[in-house]
């Protein structure tokens, strides 16, 4: 499924690439080990058609196809965390982000993108202190861990640095975000 996947979605036919996926996961059935795989590739190839078109049909559709993975399998971080982001980033649900964010962060609290991910619920939240708080133990978790960290959480403490009031350290991280952004 992957290959004939990744061609469709690059020539931008997302319609396609899910009726695929679509089929391939009612072949194998919710019983199937492949299932879950099946429909995180169907919720992620939703959100890039979500990302080039903005169709807010695509990001329903994938918001319920994460929430049919986190109903198999709500346990999982990956999932947690993905959903989480997927909510907060698009101002739905905002409590649900944070308690999804918070399950991920609790069960896997080094690592650092479930850190970044509560960080950002947080401040969606108006939880800004907290948020900055999380932004920076996601920094020292990406150094720590030797792996450079993404521009997004630089990105993140800077907008909970600055609506603190913090303008210097606001600032500060904001250079960081550039940096880190190269060109």
């Amino acid at each position: 499924t992957g290959k004939i996947l990744r061609i469709l979605e690059a020539q931008g036919d997302y319609n396609k690439g899910v009726e695929y996926i679509d089929v391939c996961i009612k072949k194998i059935g919710k019983d199937s080990e492949s299932w879950s795989d099946c429909v995180l590739q169907k919720a992620e190839s939703l959100i890039m058609a979500y990302n080039k078109t903005s169709d807010n049909n695509y990001l329903k559709s994938a918001m319920d196809a994460y929430e049919s993975l986190l109903a198999k399998m709500p346990n999982s971080t990956y999932v947690l965390n993905n959903m989480a982001y997927l909510l907060a980033e698009n101002d739905k649900d905002l409590n649900k982000a944070m308690e999804y964010a918070k399950r991920a962060c609790d069960a896997r609290p080094d690592n650092p993108m479930y850190l970044d991910t509560y960080a950002f619920a947080c401040y969606k939240n108006g939880k800004y202190a907290e948020a900055a708080q999380l932004s920076q133990a996601a920094i020292q978790q990406y150094e720590a861990q030797q792996i450079v960290t993404p521009v997004e959480v630089y990105e993140h403490l800077g907008q909970s640095q600055e609506k603190l009031g913090n303008k210097s350290q606001a600032l500060a991280a904001y250079q960081q975000a550039l940096e880190a952004g190269g060109e």
